[in-house]
């Protein structure tokens, strides 16, 4: 009886997904906010790219009572921080995006002048605060000295300048989805999102996930996406992914 459910819960997300399609705003292209072209910002796509990723094994996640958890510890229904027009909010883990428990990956390690440290594959988004107090997502690998980031300090939002980068390889990566499409990360403020070039084009198509993963919740389905999956990309990035390809290819890293 409960296979059958879900199916049919399966069922109706997709019905979902297809009418929230047909109704998503044009996409206009990237167009990333003005940088000084001396300082080096280019595109250069990496020929070992893959489709997803995202932070490292051993980072921690910021949970709503205060506390931390390991990302692979993270279950379904987790209250998580997040931050929301310079504000902290509460958020809730739906699931994991994409994992692997032991495979080797490339990190981008930022550190900043506060002290925190935030790892992520080159094409995962983080917000970078402008000289207006405005967040704009870049890719991991487009962050440079003295961009300011968002950190958690003492309860208290700040910016904090980044003093240092380095590329690494590390052994785990885990990339997790909350309602929001953020989270705190080592007490940095990122995306849930990579490789795509608007977080907030990502958050939209996301939504229909959103609503199953509610809808499941009031109907006591604990853990409607299957969170501990084996590793591996999960089935509902492939499905966004391949309706983004048809509807919405310019959003993608292809």
């Amino acid at each position: 009886m409960y296979l059958l459910a879900h199916l049919l819960y399966t069922i109706l997300i997709g019905f979902i997904i297809l009418f929230h399609i047909e109704s998503a705003p044009p996409y206009y292209g990237y167009n990333p906010p003005y940088r000084n072209p001396y300082r080096g910002f280019r595109w250069d796509y990496s020929s070992s790219y893959t489709r997803y990723r995202c932070f490292s094994g051993d980072s921690l996640i910021r949970l709503s009572n205060g506390e931390y958890k390991q990302i692979d510890q993270l279950q379904s229904g987790d209250e998580l921080i997040t931050s929301d027009q310079s504000k902290l909010i509460s958020t809730e883990m739906i699931m994991m995006l994409d994992k692997q428990t032991s495979r080797d990956a490339l990190f981008y390690t930022i550190t900043t002048d506060s002290g925190h440290r935030i790892s992520l594959t080159e094409y995962h988004l983080i917000p970078i605060i402008d000289s207006n107090g405005n967040e704009n997502y870049f890719f991991a690998k487009h962050v440079e000295i003295g961009d300011y980031l968002v950190v958690l300090v003492n309860e208290t939002l700040n910016y904090s300048p980044v003093i240092d980068i380095i590329i690494e390889m590390k052994k785990g990566y885990y990339a997790p989805l909350t309602l929001t499409g953020t989270l705190f990360v080592n007490n940095v403020l990122a995306s849930c999102f990579a490789n795509v070039h608007d977080h907030h084009l990502a958050q939209y198509f996301m939504a229909p996930f959103r609503s199953y993963y509610t809808f499941a919740r009031f109907l006591s389905i604990d853990k409607p996406f299957h969170i501990h999956q084996t590793n591996g990309i999960h089935w509902a990035v492939d499905i966004m992914w391949l309706l983004g390809r048809y509807f919405e290819p310019d959003a993608l890293l292809l």
